[in-house]
């Protein structure tokens, strides 16, 4: 039986993290927390938890942030941790004597031993930065993921997924307080408040929890990194007649006990049930945009994601004539020299593994029309159209870039044609661009491009027509991206071309990126107010 806590000194958990120069900070998602930022998340956690018997939960506990500040402020309070690193654990239960430190992987069955020990009739306080990485590992492990997906009890439409080690911190932490009294309070991204890829688990969540506070506490928040960050705040059991309220930060960090800041009450309303508010303006915009007009991927019907070659120190070059050498160079370049090859072509010897796996695989030849422009799309920073320096050139082969991110759909290339548009949806900040010339475009976070002409089959039966389909001729004449609603107002306008010019002015335009955007732009795709358009 753990002896009863005692209040740990003060301790920043930042300076803390450097007494483990071997933690691969990155891979571990392990950026521990500021201490205002651990005070402020743990009094909005005891605000909502009563003064009987606190259970204190951390199920990444790091170094002991979180439970230490629980230690001074409930020195009562029953602390269990859990830690994936044995090192860092050590150096937790050091700092706090008194507490349950256990190392285990949350994620993998390693909080059920913890669990198990607290006492009975506690409220527990669950609290922490669990870690986000943007994929998890996890995702790798089938039985893993199978029984963590079990606790999400709705179907995943597409376009949602789990895929971040937060969200499936949340989901255990919830599962486990919808059959007891208790809070969670997690720092997580801010994906968690908007973005459609959480949808089903911010259902989840509001169906098993009352949710009270979001604390927006934008950008910065976190040493080394800009990702942005918030914190939630639940109780148990869910009651439909709270309404929680939502308080966004001036600063990254955050001011003591949130003086001086308004909060904003709100309703999460399906189907996306953000947890944010939504101004009456932007609201109105949607509305009257989705009855004039028609989504951006119904409007432009044929969109795809960019070329993602994997090798990009062997594939891509800024200078034709130099790209074409290296492929040359190692197209007859031995296995047994490609350590030479790499040296010549300034290319990391970290990369051999990679150009001997090239070589190991089919034979190919040089061709010289496999060089193609390639233009290296930035998103927000190339709004309108692509400057010239975005311009570059790539070895398009089948042969030496994995299937599936070749982005050639059988017979037929949509990178060939001069002008594309170029579009990101359901991931802030939107922006679009025209490529008016003919050219790869490269694989940029949720960007799309959608070429101007389309064979005729694909257009109107999809994609998938490319994979049964033997010539481009079976695909039917190329025929302008557009939705039959979309055709009208093309002609209206003055043809396809100007049409994509004026979507991109209209969604490059103050209307979506600052009244729009901000509210809905992470969980719907913008609808074009096709009447409301001129060129």
């Amino acid at each position: 039986m753990p002896r009863a806590p005692t209040a740990p000194p003060f301790l920043d958990e930042e300076a803390l993290v450097h007494q483990f120069p071997g933690l691969d900070r990155r891979a571990m998602g392990a950026f521990y927390t500021p201490a205002p930022l651990v005070e402020r998340t743990l009094a909005l956690a005891l605000a909502y938890a009563g003064n009987g018997p606190l259970a204190v939960v951390d199920p990444a506990c790091g170094a002991g942030a979180f439970l230490a500040a629980a230690a001074r402020a409930r020195p009562d309070a029953h602390l269990a941790g859990l830690e994936l690193s044995p090192e860092v654990a050590r150096a937790c239960q050091v700092r706090l004597s008194g507490a349950d430190i256990r190392v285990g992987d949350a994620l993998r069955g390693g909080l059920e031993p913890l669990l198990s020990s607290l006492p009975s009739g506690h409220r527990e306080v669950w609290i922490g930065n669990p870690p986000y990485n943007g994929t998890s590992a996890l995702l790798k492990d089938r039985d893993a993921y199978a029984r963590l997906r079990a606790l999400l009890p709705l179907a995943l439409p597409p376009g949602t997924s789990l895929r971040d080690d937060f969200a499936f911190f949340l989901l255990l932490a919830a599962h486990r307080l919808s059959s007891r009294l208790g809070v969670l309070a997690f720092i997580t991204p801010t994906s968690l408040l908007d973005a459609f890829l959480y949808a089903p688990l911010r259902a989840a969540l509001l169906g098993m929890l009352s949710l009270r506070e979001v604390v927006d506490l934008g950008p910065g928040a976190f040493a080394g990194t800009q990702v942005r960050t918030c914190i939630t705040v639940w109780t148990s059991p869910p009651d439909p007649r709270v309404q929680p309220v939502f308080t966004s930060y001036p600063h990254p960090v955050p001011l003591p006990e949130g003086e001086g800041l308004a909060s904003t009450p709100f309703t999460p309303e399906a189907p996306e049930w953000r947890l944010a508010p939504t101004s009456p303006e932007a609201a109105s915009l949607d509305a009257r945009w989705r009855a004039e007009g028609e989504p951006l991927d119904t409007l432009v019907p044929v969109s795809l994601p960019g070329v993602k070659t994997r090798f990009d120190e062997l594939l891509v070059d800024d200078e034709p004539r130099r790209l074409l050498e290296r492929i040359q160079d190692f197209a007859r370049t031995p296995v047994e020299e490609l350590d030479r090859f790499a040296r010549a072509h300034s290319i990391p010897e970290a990369l051999l593994p990679k150009l001997r796996a090239l070589k190991e695989g089919p034979p190919f030849t040089v061709e010289p029309s496999c060089v193609r422009p390639f233009f290296r799309y930035a998103g927000a920073r190339h709004r309108g159209t692509l400057p010239s320096e975005a311009r570059a050139f790539c070895y398009l082969d089948r042969r030496l870039i994995p299937r599936g991110d070749h982005r050639l759909r059988g017979p037929w290339d949509p990178h060939r044609g001069a002008v594309k548009l170029l579009f990101n949806v359901r991931e802030l900040p939107l922006s679009a661009a025209l490529l008016e010339e003919e050219g790869c475009v490269h694989d940029h976070r949720h960007a799309r491009f959608a070429p101007l002409l389309v064979p005729q089959r694909v257009r109107d039966e999809g994609l998938d027509i490319t994979r049964v389909t033997r010539s481009a001729a079976d695909l039917g004449p190329l025929v302008p991206n557009l939705s039959p609603r979309g055709l009208a107002w093309a002609e209206a306008l003055g043809g396809p071309l100007v049409a994509y010019r004026t979507i991109v002015r209209f969604l490059n335009s103050p209307d979506v990126q600052q009244r729009w955007a901000p509210v809905y732009g992470a969980s719907r795709v913008v609808p074009v107010p096709l009447a409301a358009l001129q060129p």
